[in-house]
């Protein structure tokens, strides 16, 4: 007290402890009335269990009008809490242009209260900063390392290679070029199916120029290429598709399961 300041920086202490105070109120505030509001949520609950035979109208009508009045509340509170925020964030601003303003002779005739006030402002500054970091780095987290995250887990947990045995059933064809006359017809080919272990042979299928390519190397096939027909009907040759299966035991095109597609057959 027996200090001489030549800014009113008693006068910003005494708010900025006045801002506090009524920023700790208005957390209390809004936590007391969403507490209440979730216990009267559950007693209503236990309430509506243990004695239907009450009259449910009236008790409906109670439990919307305070549910519409707790949530007026804690609104309310919320918009108090942010009004108060605003106002310290401007009363900050106006405490640093005092004590800038200030200069030496406020830190020689009130070098506690000047001190005091610095202290106030950096632990104001320093939280705001941790904000500011807290935000630019869960920013950058949503924005760039979440997806990666989130589509590592989906193939983690979507991938599952398929056997030699789920392999083995699957049919097998070789594609021969159409030749019309003389000259083959270039791209169509039919793919020519294979007897397989079982002594089971597959229906033969005519290719148009445009379908006969496998959409895993994207290269056309050529005459004499050994193929395999998935239970989707989508066709690829040998050698891709059976590397893909080992590692993903999805059709690259339309995303059929043959693992699952065998637990139904």
């Amino acid at each position: 007290m027996d200090e001489k300041p030549n800014t009113p920086i008693r006068l910003w202490v005494c708010g900025y402890a006045l801002l506090c105070m009524l920023h700790v109120v208005f957390v209390l505030w809004e936590y007391r009335w969403s507490n209440t509001r979730t216990t009267s949520a559950v007693d209503e609950e236990r309430g509506d269990a243990a004695a239907e035979h009450v009259n449910d109208s009236e008790d409906e009508e109670d439990g919307i009008e305070m549910s519409l009045f707790g949530s007026n509340q804690s609104s309310v509170a919320k918009r108090c809490e942010s009004l108060n925020t605003m106002v310290s964030f401007l009363w900050c601003i106006v405490g640093f242009y005092w004590v800038v303003s200030g200069g030496d002779i406020l830190l020689q005739n009130a070098p506690r209260l000047y001190w005091l006030v610095v202290v106030f402002l950096a632990f104001d500054v320093f939280f705001a900063v941790i904000c500011v970091v807290l935000a630019c780095l869960i920013g950058i987290a949503l924005c760039c390392c979440l997806p990666c995250i989130v589509a590592i887990l989906y193939a983690v947990a979507k991938q599952e290679g398929a056997a030699e045995a789920d392999l083995s059933v699957l049919m097998k064809y070789r594609f021969q070029i159409i030749n019309n006359g003389e000259m083959p017809c270039m791209g169509a080919g039919k793919m020519v199916p294979v007897e397989m272990s079982g002594g089971y042979l597959a229906n033969e299928h005519l290719l148009l120029p445009e379908d006969a390519e496998c959409c895993i190397c994207l290269s056309s096939y050529e005459d004499g290429v050994d193929l395999h027909s998935l239970p989707c009907n989508h066709h690829f040759h040998s050698t891709c598709i059976l590397r893909w299966l080992k590692t993903n035991a999805t059709c690259p095109l339309c995303k059929y399961n043959i693992l699952k597609g065998n637990e139904h057959l």
